[in-house]
């Protein structure tokens, strides 16, 4: 059966209390949280324990469910590490932060984490870039697993990933990858959507907002995203999940007087009444 979740980026910054109560207060059964603002990564990797013990109380204070840790690349010191990173004992130092995190995902009751699928390394060029990102990918699907958590990357406009068929082959090389969808990626270049929709086998978890070509975040009623065609797929392919309201405001969106709550309100609204449409 399909969930929703909001992201905890949403609404703006507040104490991780605020953002959970106020996440609760909306409707929603599960939250995707960020190692940004919400809940730290480095205060994470400090102390897996600490912190899984502090988010766990807070999921069960306010009744909602943990989905997913959108972790993006894991640090090392004061350094972002990309997955795509030739260097391997930068990789191996990587490795040992993010058993820490995936660690504190389990204690914490989350479902799965959420990573950077790598961008390219200029002077290694792509099809190295590529291949270093698959080796690292399928080593973090094995601590991952090893710790009982799923790993996700999000295939994006600014990752190796930003066709849909480069991660189709990712998915193939980097054995257990699974993916954090999000079609906004992929219609914002253009991309047709019939072939954004052959990762939807891939995925674990998936992301919603409205996208035009050209037109990230647009508001609902400009989406050129067919929702109702990925609901009808993912029953078919009885797809056991959780879609996260993702949607806060940038420069433009800010400008332009968008309500990132109306947006996500608007979109599980929709996606409610397709589910009702296919699944009963």
């Amino acid at each position: 059966m399909i969930g929703f979740s909001c992201h905890s980026r949403n609404y703006g910054a507040g104490t991780p209390d605020e953002i959970f109560g106020f996440i609760k207060k909306l409707g929603f059964e599960f939250i995707d949280v960020d190692s940004v603002g919400t809940i730290r990564q480095e205060d994470v990797i400090e102390n897996p324990e600490n912190m899984a013990s502090f988010v766990k109380e807070l999921s069960g204070r306010h009744g909602i469910k943990l989905a997913e840790y959108f972790l993006g690349n894991v640090w090392v010191d004061v350094e972002k590490i990309e997955t795509s990173q030739p260097d391997v004992r930068k990789r191996n130092k990587m490795y040992v932060n993010f058993d820490k995190i995936c660690k504190y995902a389990r204690l914490a009751g989350f479902r799965s984490i959420m990573g950077s699928a790598g961008t390219l390394i200029q002077e290694q060029g792509f099809e190295r870039s590529f291949d270093n990102a698959a080796l690292t990918l399928g080593k973090m699907v094995q601590i991952a697993s090893d710790q009982g958590i799923s790993f996700h990357v999000e295939p994006s406009q600014n990752s190796l990933l930003n066709v849909p068929s480069k991660a189709v082959e990712m998915a193939k090389a980097a054995v257990g990858l699974r993916y954090t969808l999000d079609f906004l990626h992929f219609q914002v270049n253009g991309h047709s959507q019939d072939e954004s929709m052959k990762l939807l086998e891939y995925t674990g978890h998936m992301h919603a907002r409205q996208a035009a070509v050209g037109w990230p975040k647009c508001p609902f009623e400009y989406g050129e995203i067919d929702f109702d065609t990925i609901i009808k797929r993912l029953r078919g392919l009885r797809w056991d999940g959780i879609i996260a309201m993702e949607y806060w405001n940038g420069p433009a969106e800010e400008a332009a007087g968008m309500s990132p709550v109306e947006q996500t309100i608007l979109m599980r609204y929709h996606l409610k009444g397709l589910l009702k449409k296919y699944y009963g």
